[in-house]
């Protein structure tokens, strides 16, 4: 007994040094914190010991277990639940916050501090999307917003509590009515949803998560539907057949509850049977969206590689996904006046209760990147023709990579050379594209170059590298440059 007893004490000093046993991580965002230094001046002023209880606190043995076990006590004894992002409400439904706080009116109040400030907020917002939609109709560029749905409008028979507030305000269906009465291109999704959940073969949303899941998919093709109406753009059809039940696994909200246990009164997770139609007058768009997690639903279940031809994401108008395999980094990393002109559509997304906060400042930054001053679509032109002409030269394979190959050689930047032939182009004077002259061997050096950028920003393929590397008991540098010149020696065969 005495023997256990020493177990239980020191298991768990054993397993926060050791890792001796494997436990499930826990999801969400996790901030590592380092053992802290000591020194007698933090001693003396309480820092250190402090530092050293927060860290013990998040490094403890087992300590994801302990979690799970305590999340799963209050939520089974109490029906509770400690992540301040749910709500739980009857028969294992759950909501988010914020979106009972929009249900009963009152969501805008955590960002203004009246109704008629927020009303002209929301003013003000649908004068700038008028401002810009006109603005990039000018370049061929269609602007329209998308309204997700909101879970407590569409199964409200499930909250805990129904109450609503006198003289609501909802942000979502103020922009509606009002961007209805002006014309502007929108669609807003909860309106369908709550007219379909009791026609459906299945939830249109799910127990369990707060996102639209399969819903998702209906959305996505009204949606591109509505983009192609807009200019006969000739958009790939897109045609669904009956919902597929892929069983009960855990969603994303439910695993960010962090639970001992799966939840077991739920309903299923569903996909649809989607298959693009394409002939030989289609075309595929590039799309811009601009908005909310809610995106990350559309990305899985449609084929938008099918649809699109590239494709890219501004997630809270400040992490930038890139391409179908979404590439991540910050908005503050590329051109984004540049980004915007590329596109043939630019759409702004947000599920119900974020649209107090649209446009995460989107509208604010597009038009001073237009050089926008006051309220009409007077811009600055001449940066807009620039910008133009490098999506030009971006477009033409041959005199984009003599200019990247000039870069690599002359060991300057390839916004700067950008710069330069735009220069080249506006003045008449010589082009780059003609006086600089490839050879093989700087082109084979510029191909391994581009090549090893690549993998660096890819994880998966730097470990692998890094294994092969360990391995063969090699530089690392030198297995990534010899590998890259095998690669291109390959291709080039």
């Amino acid at each position: 007994m005495f023997t256990l007893l020493l177990a239980f004490l020191f298991l768990p000093m054993i397993q926060e040094h050791f890792k001796t046993f494997k436990v499930k991580p826990l999801n969400g965002v996790n901030y590592k914190t380092e053992v802290p230094e000591f020194t007698l001046t933090s001693f003396s002023e309480g820092k250190f010991q402090a530092q050293l209880e927060d860290y013990i606190s998040e490094n403890f043995g087992f300590r994801e277990f302990v979690i799970r076990l305590y999340n799963q006590y209050v939520w089974t004894f109490f029906n509770k639940t400690y992540n301040k992002s749910f709500v739980r409400g009857e028969e294992n439904w759950f909501y988010y916050f914020e979106a009972v706080r929009e249900y009963k009116g009152n969501e805008y109040k955590g960002s203004f501090k009246s109704k008629d400030e927020a009303i002209e907020r929301y003013e003000e917002n649908i004068r700038m999307m008028c401002q810009l939609r006109e603005i990039l109709k000018e370049y061929g560029i269609e602007f329209m917003t998308f309204m997700a749905p909101d879970k407590p409008f569409i199964y409200p028979e499930y909250l805990p509590d129904r109450d609503s507030i006198s003289e609501p305000l909802r942000a979502f269906e103020y922009y509606d009515r009002r961007l209805t009465e002006i014309g502007f291109p929108n669609i807003e999704m909860t309106k369908w949803f709550k007219t379909m959940r009791d026609t459906a073969s299945h939830p249109v949303m799910h127990t369990v998560d707060s996102h639209w899941g399969v819903g998702a998919a209906y959305g996505c093709d009204s949606l591109f539907k509505y983009l192609d109406s807009l200019n006969d753009f000739g958009m790939p059809k897109i045609s669904y057949g009956d919902a597929i039940d892929i069983g009960k696994e855990p969603t994303h909200d439910e695993s960010v509850l962090n639970l001992l246990f799966p939840i077991r009164k739920k309903n299923s997770n569903y996909r649809l049977d989607i298959k693009v139609e394409c002939d030989e007058n289609t075309r595929k768009p590039r799309v811009l969206f601009v908005g909310d997690s809610f995106i990350w639903s559309i990305t899985k279940q449609i084929p938008l590689k099918e649809i699109l031809s590239d494709m890219e994401i501004w997630y809270y108008n400040s992490t930038v996904h890139k391409g179908f395999k979404l590439e991540s980094t910050k908005k503050e990393n590329i051109d984004p006046l540049l980004n915007i002109l590329k596109s043939d559509y630019v759409v702004f997304y947000s599920c119900g209760h974020q649209w107090h906060k649209a446009t995460y400042n989107f509208l604010e930054e597009t038009l001073a990147e237009l050089g926008v001053k006051d309220s009409t679509t007077n811009h600055d032109r001449e940066k807009v023709r620039r910008k133009l002409l490098q999506i030009d030269i971006e477009n033409d394979s041959v005199w984009n990579n003599t200019l990247k190959t000039y870069a690599f050689t002359n060991n300057i930047s390839l916004e700067e050379v950008y710069m330069t032939e735009v220069d080249n182009i506006v003045n008449n004077g010589t082009l780059i594209r003609d006086s600089f002259l490839i050879n093989e061997k700087t082109l084979f050096d510029f191909e391994v170059h581009e090549l090893i950028k690549k993998w660096r920003n890819n994880p998966e393929m730097m470990k692998y590298l890094e294994d092969k590397a360990a391995k063969k008991n090699k530089p690392l540098e030198e297995v990534i440059l010899g590998d890259a010149k095998w690669v291109i020696k390959q291709n080039k065969k």
